[in-house]
């Protein structure tokens, strides 16, 4: 009666896989907790949608530079020491705001630059682990499962958020969420001592061949414009979706129970794509997502309310899972086809984090420069043109000639 429940042993996840989906559970929670109010509580200080938009573009600027650097690192000793590490930092990152709190605003590039580099240390780590724990048969389950767990995460965390601030009429309600969002990563430190280390013979960082690999591959070179392509609505997505909901909505308790509403729509979608997707149909995936997200869009060039932000943040709460595990699982698969492949998994992480970034920082030095206020009139267009270029990831997807993955760069071997 249950046989469809059944999951093939192919696609089933190791132990080491769970515990990695435990602890980005535990650290996500953490996050999602603060980082959508760390955005509001500026908002909140300022009012100012250029200080907002300084701060994630210093962290996105920030991230990937970070990223090459610590990418040596994690080549040389072990990808678990950056994640240690991201964990670590992250929780100075918070504990820093406590100390700060209202005067935040005075060093806000400071706390940026550290996100920034927190982050870069935290995902580099994360994403070599997502690789190391899955393979192309059970890929698409386990990046379900990890956008499942995430959006657990992200549904709890602000809800809980939302309800302690709005039990304080001041800005005090903050600092617990603060707190709260310390001990968490704290925990996620504790549990990341589980986790194997992964011994490798090969220690040379390769990042230096990148570009002769980009001339020489071409769907490489195509993975990483998607990918830039995919972080610029991302860019907007960071800050903007809260603050237009704080605007309409009044309420941090009201943005928190929202996102209840908008993650459970994800966590249902992500279940979908973990159990029925396919990596065969990636174009077709990407197709769809476009086509949602350009229709959800078009809402905002309607008018700036709380039907259209609903219905909009709706919309791109469904279709996100296909398009960012699609994506992920095509761009690890393509890594296995180049060559070194294993052997150049860290790097090929380094130079995603750089493109994405890239595309999330273009974005928002956008904004900064045309838009001064949330209802401004080219806002909801900017969105529709970064969701309309989405259709580009097709291009990005379509195979142009198999990658032998017996050879090897000259210089590589």
């Amino acid at each position: 009666m249950w046989h469809w429940l059944r999951v093939p042993k192919e696609k089933r996840l190791s132990r080491q896989a769970i515990i990695t989906l435990s602890n980005h559970g535990i650290f996500q929670f953490g996050n999602s907790l603060s980082n959508i109010f760390v955005n509001l509580y500026l908002w909140r200080l300022t009012n100012d949608l250029w200080i907002n938009g300084a701060y994630n573009l210093i962290t996105l600027l920030a991230a990937p530079l970070a990223t090459i650097l610590i990418g040596k690192i994690a080549k040389q000793k072990d990808r678990l020491i950056i994640y240690r590490l991201g964990i670590f930092l992250t929780a100075i990152f918070y504990l820093c705001i406590l100390l700060a709190m209202e005067r935040m605003v005075d060093y806000f590039y400071l706390f940026a630059l550290l996100k920034g580099v927190s982050t870069s240390f935290y995902w580099l780590g994360h994403f070599t682990l997502m690789y190391d724990f899955s393979t192309n048969n059970n890929r698409h389950r386990y990046l379900g499962f990890n956008m499942i767990v995430n959006n657990i995460s992200q549904l709890t965390g602000p809800a809980l958020a939302g309800l302690i601030i709005g039990i304080w009429a001041d800005l005090t309600g903050y600092g617990i969420v603060f707190g709260l969002a310390f001990v968490m990563f704290f925990v996620a430190s504790i549990g990341s001592l589980r986790m194997e280390k992964a011994p490798t013979h090969h220690k040379t960082y390769y990042l230096k061949y990148t570009f002769q690999m980009l001339r020489k591959y071409r769907n490489f070179s195509r993975s990483l414009a998607g990918w830039y392509i995919i972080g610029l609505p991302q860019g907007i997505m960071m800050y903007v979706p809260a603050i237009l909901m704080f605007n309409v909505f009044g309420r941090e308790d009201i943005i928190g129970l929202m996102n209840i509403v908008f993650f459970s729509l994800t966590i249902m979608s992500s279940y979908l794509v973990s159990r029925y997707a396919s990596i065969e149909k990636t174009g077709l995936y990407m197709l769809l997502a476009a086509i949602g997200f350009s229709l959800g869009s078009t809402l905002l060039l309607w008018e700036i309310a709380v039907w259209s932000v609903v219905i909009f943040m709706v919309i791109h709460h469904v279709f996100n899972p296909l398009h960012s595990n699609t994506y992920t699982a095509h761009y690890y698969q393509m890594m296995d086809e180049l060559p070194l492949n294993k052997n150049f998994r860290i790097e090929s992480i380094v130079v995603r984090e750089t493109a994405i970034n890239l595309g999330r920082a273009t974005s928002v030095i956008i904004v900064m420069l045309t838009i001064q206020n949330v209802y401004a009139s080219f806002l909801p267009w900017l969105l529709f043109i970064m969701m309309i270029l989405q259709f580009n990831l097709q291009w990005a997807v379509k195979r142009v000639k198999k990658i032998d993955s017996k050879t090897s760069l000259k210089q590589a071997r």
